[in-house]
């Protein structure tokens, strides 16, 4: 299951939910020598920062492998995938174990093939300028198979003997 996190938590790095997040001053604040007045609302945009060359390596590239040894990625300075603070989602942990069920069940019972496209551009976000086609087939069961595999694993009486 661990694995199974590191996709999710990668998927939301490179798909954010959220395409910013609104926050008004509710007092002057001094940031690097910005002052940013009482009143002024600040936008934070996660897309622009989970893809931040400084904090990720190779930005557009999936790769689960990297949150390998990081713990949960509900929320931190680098990764806002459900907001953060005293405003993170509720529900951000629970959000992640239906994305689990779901993804289970579109990589075990389907077959994914790519048609066409998949072109990949940065605006703050990822998007895909000519789409990206896809084919999506049910998984076929080989019922030859599977029905003499099951022979074998039959339990035989002592007089027989297995296969």
């Amino acid at each position: 299951m661990i694995f199974t996190s590191h996709v999710i938590d990668e998927t939301l790095r490179l798909a954010n939910i959220v395409p910013l997040i609104l926050r008004r001053a509710t007092k002057d604040v001094e940031i690097e020598g910005y002052i940013i007045p009482a009143g002024w609302t600040v936008m934070v945009c996660p897309p622009a920062l989970h893809l931040n060359p400084e904090k990720y390596n190779d930005t557009l590239a999936f790769n689960p492998w990297r949150w390998k040894g990081q713990g949960s990625n509900t929320a931190s300075k680098n990764f806002m995938a459900f907001g953060g603070g005293m405003r993170l989602c509720a529900g951000a942990e629970y959000a992640k174990l239906q994305i689990s069920v779901v993804l289970h069940f579109l990589v075990t019972k389907y077959r994914w093939t790519k048609i066409k496209g998949g072109e990949v551009v940065k605006a703050p976000g990822i998007i895909f300028p000519n789409g990206l086609h896809i084919k999506v087939t049910e998984k076929q069961v080989d019922l030859i198979k599977s029905s003499t595999m099951l022979d074998k694993m039959i339990c035989k009486s002592p007089t027989q003997q297995a296969p």
